[in-house]
């Protein structure tokens, strides 16, 4: 394999690649990689198909889809998708589940949905929401104001905080310098500051002026179908206007087989699940209670834990809602778990006491775990327009966003383990017996039974059942030679779908209900053209798998 499976930095665009070819050039059995579209500047856009090409096709078997970096800044995402790849592929003679899952189930990973907005975040000192295409308007960048620069030329866009006694918003923290706190009612004795990210200023005339974050105002995981909100202005223009949006879903929708979804980004350690936009108690119950559950499945591998989202027109939600799809939107990184903290203290302090504690906390940590390097101390700096002012500041993408590089491994390792946990939740539909009576001269009677092995059902959830989003599980018989005439049953025909284990999980009151309905039957009566023939059963479920058995038919 590549040098570059050492998961110790962040891929840039051209590493990625290599890194997905060299897996198809070694693993050819197991690996495919195909460019299923190209981004707003024209990068191709790669997907994986991983499954054991040996043991079936991968749109015959149950799927998983994953996907990474549709955020630009989010490149933890990117490197996770390259590690399931890395571990199903090298693990598959050692790991008797990854063996298993490669054997029966396919995952279509998409490690870099945006490559344009990874690539301006890794090669260049700006950090975006997600595409760079312009927007709302082409002329941001020119409007008069703060924009930010890497005005000391060390690779970063900080933050500078310039005295100003009289307006100053903030002042320093009396238990370490480093931290900054809101200055209080009444406050007149300072010093006081006032915090600006690192930039130049157009058309500076020494009065006020705004600040502009970035000329990159769209947000990719907002543009998808599902309760589209035209108010949202990162929202774009209307739903997969934009090509990266567009071929997530032109994906998803032409592979029939994808009954589970999960979305890598960062930050904050747990897991966005539907519903999204009205209350768990409005959710089909078993499809709420098949999430929950699945997501437990990831807390036993991260420690993470699942949140009910409030978002709209994201992938995973568009997922649920059009296609019945589970899905999840992985928040990968927990930097204040790691400090001690939860992510309410971190991100909704009570009182400045409280602010001043987080922050405190989260210094200690960044000086004991990461020796100092993930906060970079106020410096002075001669600003051509601001005149003296002090740089520093979190590192934003190494630190905040993404874990430090010596963390990346495990952090890639555990969500690894995450998306395993999560595809074994696919149904696993087969044919569990063939067989055939002779009924009279050339006449017999062909007997199936169809069963699925796996925790869900293979309409995966009521929702997509409802909705008629995958087909019914369908049976087929034909001949190898020779002519059947039907007498009974159809060549080709449905037979509803089939249960999973988790049906039979509704425990009762002082009872454990009923066992599920997790097989089928289905006969046909036949008469036949010759002795001996060979007949072929087969088992077709969109979502559950395909699955075929022979007959020899001998007298």
């Amino acid at each position: 394999m590549s040098k570059l499976t050492d998961f110790t930095h962040y891929y840039t665009n051209s590493e990625l690649e290599t890194f997905i070819f060299d897996a198809e050039k070694n693993y050819p059995e197991f690996i495919t990689v195909e460019s299923v579209g190209k981004s707003y500047e024209n990068r191709d856009i790669w997907a994986v198909t991983i499954t054991n090409k040996k043991t079936g096709s991968h749109d015959e078997k149950p799927a998983i889809y994953i996907d990474g970096n549709i955020h630009a800044g989010e490149v933890t995402a990117s490197m996770v998708c390259l590690k399931i790849i890395d571990y199903l592929t090298k693990s598959y003679e050692s790991d008797s589940k990854a063996r298993h899952l490669m054997d029966t189930k396919t995952f279509y990973v998409l490690p870099r949905v945006n490559p344009d907005g990874a690539e301006n975040y890794l090669t260049t000192p700006y950090t975006l929401r997600s595409s760079v295409r312009p927007y709302p308007e082409n002329n941001i960048i020119d409007l008069p104001g703060l924009h930010p620069e890497d005005i000391n030329n060390d690779g970063m866009i900080l933050q500078m905080r310039v005295r100003d006694d009289k307006k100053g918003e903030w002042k320093i923290s009396k238990k370490d310098s480093r931290v900054m706190l809101p200055r209080q009612p009444g406050e007149r004795n300072g010093p006081f500051y006032r915090i600006y990210t690192e930039g130049f200023i157009k058309d500076y005339d020494d009065m006020e002026f705004d600040f502009h974050k970035t000329p990159w105002g769209l947000d990719l995981n907002r543009n998808f179908p599902s309760n589209f909100d035209k108010d949202n202005i990162s929202a774009g223009p209307y739903p997969t206007s934009e090509p990266e949006a567009k071929t997530i879903v032109d994906f998803i929708l032409n592979h029939k087989n994808i009954g589970l979804l999960n979305c890598f980004h960062t930050t904050g350690g747990f897991y966005f699940r539907n519903p999204y936009t009205y209350s768990d108690e409005e959710m089909d119950q078993e499809d709420l209670r098949a999430t929950i559950e699945i997501a437990r499945e990831g807390f036993y591998a991260t420690g993470y834990s699942d949140v009910k989202s409030n978002n709209r027109s994201t992938l995973t939600e568009w997922a649920y809602e059009h296609l019945g799809i589970i899905g999840y939107t992985t928040e990968l990184w927990d930097r204040q778990n790691r400090a001690g903290l939860t992510g309410e203290q971190v991100h909704n302090p009570k009182n400045i006491e409280e602010m001043e504690e987080v922050e405190i906390k989260l210094l200690t940590w960044n000086d004991r775990e990461l020796s100092g390097k993930g906060f970079y101390n106020w410096t002075k700096f001669d600003h051509p327009q601001l005149g003296d002012v002090e740089i520093g500041g979190w590192d934003h993408k190494e630190a905040v966003q993404n874990p430090p590089r010596h963390l990346l491994d495990q952090e890639c390792y555990k969500n690894a383990h995450w998306a395993l946990n999560q595809a074994s939740a696919l149904p696993e539909a087969q044919i569990s017996d063939a067989s055939y009576d002779k009924i009279s001269d050339k006449v017999y009677k062909i007997t199936i039974k169809c069963e699925n092995h796996g925790y869900l059902p293979t309409h995966i959830t009521n929702k997509g059942k409802d909705i008629k989003a995958s087909k019914e599980d369908r049976v087929s018989l034909s001949s190898f030679s020779g002519n059947v005439e039907f007498l009974s049953g159809k060549s080709d025909d449905e037979i509803g779908f089939i249960a999973g284990y988790m049906n039979g999980q509704q425990k009762q009151y002082f009872s454990f209900g009923q066992p599920a309905k997790n097989s089928q039957h289905y006969s046909w009566i036949i008469k036949l053209e010759s002795i001996p023939q060979k007949l072929e059963v087969k088992l077709i479920s969109s979502r559950g798998g395909t699955d075929t058995k022979e007959l020899n038919i001998t007298e």
